[in-house]
């Protein structure tokens, strides 16, 4: 007997519906989000930034006021929509994640947050375009939920009620590795990090 898939909750419209609302809802229901892409910035000295997924711009908003280029793709309109308001100067782009429209090795830094946990998404793919328009020697840096090292019943309880919304942790450690990389990691809440790489 075929499994049936569970409808997608998280599409590129619910996004467009939700864009002017999305900076509140964050606020509220994933605080510790606002705090990865505060730390991401932090690591961002100069140069130029892609922002993978950007949203309404708000990490991108961050790293203008630091005297970055800023760069973003994100499939929702209503979002860039957003993002545009925020940082006027930015190039915002619609399009995918999966095929990123920049040539091999533009960008000083390439980041994302709260992008890649879906159940949906293949993180490995992401992340190896992620790579591929980074520079030689420049960052990539990640700020997502990953898969707890012990599963408990708990654990399991959590990543069930994740999945309802389409979330699911995912073994970062595990797919930096088999891209050839050893990610730093650092924990900003319980069960949130950014995972950090210098392109080799």
């Amino acid at each position: 007997m075929r499994e049936r898939s569970q409808p997608k909750v998280w599409t590129t419209r619910t996004y467009d519906r939700l864009a002017k609302y999305y900076d509140l809802f964050m606020r509220v229901c994933v605080p510790v989000g606002e705090k990865g892409r505060e730390r991401i910035v932090e690591r961002l000295s100069a140069g130029s930034v892609l922002d993978v997924a950007c949203g309404t711009g708000t990490l991108l908003a961050m790293a203008h006021e630091k005297g970055l280029e800023c760069y973003g793709i994100d499939l929702s309109q209503g979002m860039l929509n957003q993002a545009r308001a925020k940082v006027p100067s930015a190039e915002l782009r619609r399009a995918s994640y999966y095929e990123i429209p920049y040539p091999d090795g533009q960008f000083d830094y390439v980041v994302a947050t709260n992008a890649i946990s879906g159940t949906y998404i293949d993180a490995r793919r992401v992340l190896s375009e992620m790579i591929r328009v980074c520079k030689s020697g420049g960052g990539i840096y990640i700020a997502e939920w990953p898969k707890a090292e012990t599963e408990t019943l708990v654990e399991r309880f959590v990543v069930w009620l994740a999945s309802l919304s389409d979330d699911a942790p995912k073994d970062y450690q595990a797919i930096f590795a088999g891209l050839g990389y050893e990610p730093e990691a650092e924990v900003l809440g319980k069960r949130y990090y950014i995972f950090g790489i210098e392109k080799q």
